[in-house]
């Protein structure tokens, strides 16, 4: 019995994938080739997906390696030639972001790694213009509010029982954990090692769309002159030199 004669079995060990995602493509590329192979639960498995987002067990890097999952699931999804999870994802990419950047210190330290990869979805066609006008201004909004909370004298970032520098006595709240911070600094060197490997690839449109490749080596190639054509003839002499 295969996981989609069982939903519940299915959602059951989608969650168990979500909850042990990394900053490894393999992790991505795992739960992207389970939603797919289980695709008859699309609505299932992508509400599993939003309820990860907003559950409150869940740290600041798991939520941050669950939206580069989607953008892999996204890719996954089109070499697959399926858009059932391309449509719910520009569905509810707000409530997906608003989930990644909540009003707190930690969706704020979560803004500039959603904001590009928000600008990956929308390069890929994942995202459209007017989704991405209302993620960029909720990303901003949640820089202000961070920005006036730490302003006030009222808000910190440091623990409870710690006190803070020249602000002893103040009503103040909880820092990062060092082992989460630890957790995120490894995880971004691990994405900024994908991203410079595959950071020399074009995407390519097929159906008689503009091959971005191409219109790049067209823009670089200089117009026809006199030049072009002395280095033809020198070039075309050699060749009847060469079969005589």
């Amino acid at each position: 019995m295969s996981a989609a004669d069982d939903p519940f079995a299915c959602r059951l060990s989608f969650t168990k994938l979500l909850s042990r995602l990394n900053a490894s493509a393999g992790a991505s590329k795992q739960c992207a080739q389970f939603a797919l192979r289980n695709r008859e639960l699309d609505e299932d498995l992508f509400s599993v997906i939003l309820e990860q987002l907003q559950s409150e067990e869940i740290t600041m890097n798991t939520r941050v390696n669950m939206l580069y999952f989607i953008e892999v699931l996204c890719e996954h999804s089109v070499k697959a030639d399926y858009s059932g999870y391309t449509d719910m994802i520009q569905r509810d990419i707000l409530q997906v972001v608003d989930a990644v950047v909540p009003n707190d210190p930690e969706g704020a330290a979560n803004v500039g790694t959603v904001r590009k990869v928000m600008q990956n979805l929308r390069s890929k066609g994942f995202v459209n213009e007017m989704s991405m006008e209302e993620i960029t201004a909720l990303l901003a909004e949640r820089e202000r509010e961070h920005r006036e909370s730490v302003a006030s004298p009222e808000e910190s970032v440091y623990d409870d029982d710690d006190e803070e520098p020249g602000n002893e006595g103040r009503n103040i709240k909880r820092k990062f954990d060092d082992s989460v911070i630890q957790q995120r600094m490894e995880e971004d060197r691990e994405r900024h090692k994908r991203l410079r490997e595959n950071i020399w690839a074009i995407p390519f449109s097929g159906d008689g769309l503009p091959n971005p490749e191409f219109e790049k080596a067209w823009d670089q190639v200089s117009d026809l002159n006199e030049d072009d054509y002395e280095i033809m003839r020198e070039e075309n002499q050699i060749l009847a030199a060469s079969i005589v």
